[in-house]
């Protein structure tokens, strides 16, 4: 019996450690921060790689042999794609931890 309480107290202190050395990091301040520029910037480069994805395709319009299809499929597969991302990123920034 005295064994059992001596492994529990012992965890216990070893939780009450790890607590306090978690809470002494503090990591959410620096974190919240990092995502609030992140939120702010991410429109400018999701349209600045919009604009080169747009022009990486230009090829498939303009051509004499074009293929006017697969540049507006790859362009609307890229707006997908953008749009997937932009939804994980909100979803996981209005997670409550």
């Amino acid at each position: 019996m005295k064994r059992i309480l001596k492994k529990a107290f012992i965890s216990l202190l070893m939780l009450q450690t790890l607590n306090l050395s978690a809470q002494s990091i503090n990591l959410k301040g620096p974190a919240q921060n990092l995502a609030n520029e992140l939120k702010g910037v991410f429109p400018y480069i999701a349209v600045c790689i919009f604009i080169v994805v747009i022009l990486s395709n230009l090829g498939h319009f303009a051509s004499q042999n074009g293929d006017w299809k697969k540049g507006l499929t790859n362009i609307v597969i890229f707006a997908a794609v953008l749009g997937a991302i932009v939804g994980l990123v909100s979803y996981v920034g209005n997670l409550q931890v």
